[in-house]
Protein backbone atom coordinates (compact mmCIF):
# COMPACT_ATOMS: atom_id res chain seq x y z
CA UNK A 1 0.00 0.00 0.00
CA UNK A 2 2.96 2.33 0.52
CA UNK A 3 2.92 3.75 -3.05
CA UNK A 4 -0.78 4.57 -2.61
CA UNK A 5 -0.05 6.74 0.44
CA UNK A 6 1.72 9.33 -1.71
CA UNK A 7 0.31 11.68 -4.37
CA UNK A 8 0.85 10.41 -7.92
CA UNK A 9 -0.34 12.40 -10.93
CA UNK A 10 0.00 9.36 -13.21
CA UNK A 11 -2.94 7.58 -11.51
CA UNK A 12 -6.46 7.87 -12.91
CA UNK A 13 -7.77 8.52 -9.39
CA UNK A 14 -6.64 11.22 -7.01
CA UNK A 15 -5.91 11.17 -3.32
CA UNK A 16 -3.83 9.15 -0.87
CA UNK A 17 -4.63 6.32 1.51
CA UNK A 18 -4.18 6.84 5.27
CA UNK A 19 -3.28 4.02 7.67
CA UNK A 20 -6.17 3.41 10.06
CA UNK A 21 -5.12 -0.10 11.14
CA UNK A 22 -3.84 0.61 14.63
CA UNK A 23 -5.35 -2.50 16.18
CA UNK A 24 -5.79 -6.18 15.55
CA UNK A 25 -6.63 -5.71 11.86
CA UNK A 26 -4.76 -3.56 9.37
CA UNK A 27 -6.75 -0.99 7.47
CA UNK A 28 -6.43 1.89 5.05
CA UNK A 29 -8.88 4.64 4.22
CA UNK A 30 -9.38 7.23 1.51
CA UNK A 31 -12.31 9.56 0.90
CA UNK A 32 -13.77 10.55 -2.46
CA UNK A 33 -16.57 13.03 -3.09
CA UNK A 34 -17.64 11.85 -6.54
CA UNK A 35 -17.34 8.62 -8.55
CA UNK A 36 -15.23 10.45 -11.12
CA UNK A 37 -12.56 10.88 -8.45
CA UNK A 38 -12.08 7.14 -7.89
CA UNK A 39 -12.27 5.78 -11.45
CA UNK A 40 -9.50 3.21 -11.84
CA UNK A 41 -9.02 2.64 -8.11
CA UNK A 42 -10.49 -0.88 -7.98
CA UNK A 43 -8.42 -1.94 -10.98
CA UNK A 44 -5.24 -0.63 -9.35
CA UNK A 45 -6.04 -2.41 -6.09
CA UNK A 46 -6.60 -5.65 -8.07
CA UNK A 47 -3.14 -5.34 -9.59
CA UNK A 48 -1.28 -5.13 -6.27
CA UNK A 49 0.70 -8.20 -5.13
CA UNK A 50 -1.45 -9.12 -2.12
CA UNK A 51 0.00 -11.76 0.24
CA UNK A 52 -3.52 -13.09 0.93
CA UNK A 53 -5.80 -11.80 -1.84
CA UNK A 54 -8.73 -13.83 -0.48
CA UNK A 55 -8.70 -11.67 2.66
CA UNK A 56 -8.76 -8.26 0.91
CA UNK A 57 -11.95 -6.34 1.63
CA UNK A 58 -12.71 -2.96 0.07
CA UNK A 59 -15.57 -0.88 1.46
CA UNK A 60 -16.78 1.93 -0.79
CA UNK A 61 -19.35 4.56 0.10
CA UNK A 62 -20.14 7.07 -2.63
CA UNK A 63 -21.92 10.24 -1.55
CA UNK A 64 -25.23 8.95 -3.00
CA UNK A 65 -25.02 5.46 -1.46
CA UNK A 66 -27.20 4.57 1.51
CA UNK A 67 -24.68 1.93 2.70
CA UNK A 68 -21.10 0.92 2.12
CA UNK A 69 -20.60 -1.53 -0.73
CA UNK A 70 -18.28 -4.48 -0.12
CA UNK A 71 -15.81 -5.69 -2.75
CA UNK A 72 -13.54 -8.72 -2.39
CA UNK A 73 -11.01 -10.36 -4.71
CA UNK A 74 -12.35 -13.46 -6.46
CA UNK A 75 -10.36 -15.03 -9.31
CA UNK A 76 -8.04 -12.00 -9.37
CA UNK A 77 -10.85 -9.44 -9.71
CA UNK A 78 -12.51 -7.18 -7.17
CA UNK A 79 -16.20 -8.04 -7.30
CA UNK A 80 -19.03 -6.58 -5.30
CA UNK A 81 -20.44 -8.91 -2.66
CA UNK A 82 -24.25 -8.69 -2.48
CA UNK A 83 -25.40 -7.40 0.89
CA UNK A 84 -28.76 -8.30 2.44
CA UNK A 85 -31.51 -5.73 1.97
CA UNK A 86 -29.59 -3.69 -0.58
CA UNK A 87 -29.77 -3.33 -4.31
CA UNK A 88 -27.75 -1.32 -6.79
CA UNK A 89 -29.77 1.14 -8.88
CA UNK A 90 -28.77 2.47 -12.29
CA UNK A 91 -30.46 5.38 -14.02
CA UNK A 92 -30.03 6.63 -17.57
CA UNK A 93 -27.98 9.75 -18.18
CA UNK A 94 -30.17 12.85 -18.61
CA UNK A 95 -27.89 13.78 -21.53
CA UNK A 96 -27.77 10.52 -23.51
CA UNK A 97 -30.69 8.50 -22.14
CA UNK A 98 -28.32 5.53 -21.74
CA UNK A 99 -26.93 3.89 -18.61
CA UNK A 100 -23.17 4.48 -18.37
CA UNK A 101 -21.51 1.03 -18.40
CA UNK A 102 -18.75 2.32 -16.09
CA UNK A 103 -21.21 3.73 -13.58
CA UNK A 104 -21.23 1.96 -10.23
CA UNK A 105 -24.83 3.00 -9.73
CA UNK A 106 -26.15 3.80 -6.27
CA UNK A 107 -26.38 1.31 -3.42
CA UNK A 108 -29.90 1.58 -2.00
CA UNK A 109 -31.53 -0.04 1.01
CA UNK A 110 -34.57 -2.08 0.08
CA UNK A 111 -35.90 -2.13 3.65
CA UNK A 112 -35.72 1.61 4.26
CA UNK A 113 -38.41 4.26 3.92
CA UNK A 114 -39.85 4.12 0.43
CA UNK A 115 -38.19 0.78 -0.35
CA UNK A 116 -36.84 0.11 -3.82
CA UNK A 117 -37.30 3.16 -6.15
CA UNK A 118 -39.46 1.28 -8.68
CA UNK A 119 -41.82 0.07 -5.95
CA UNK A 120 -40.28 -3.41 -6.18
Amino acid sequence: MEPLTRPDDSREWSGCFTDIGHGMFGGWAIEFVRRSRWVGLLEQLESLPWKSPHSVQVLVHDEEDERFGLWMIHDGRLVEIPLPRTRRAFWPSPFTGEVDPDSPGILIRTDGPGGWPDGD
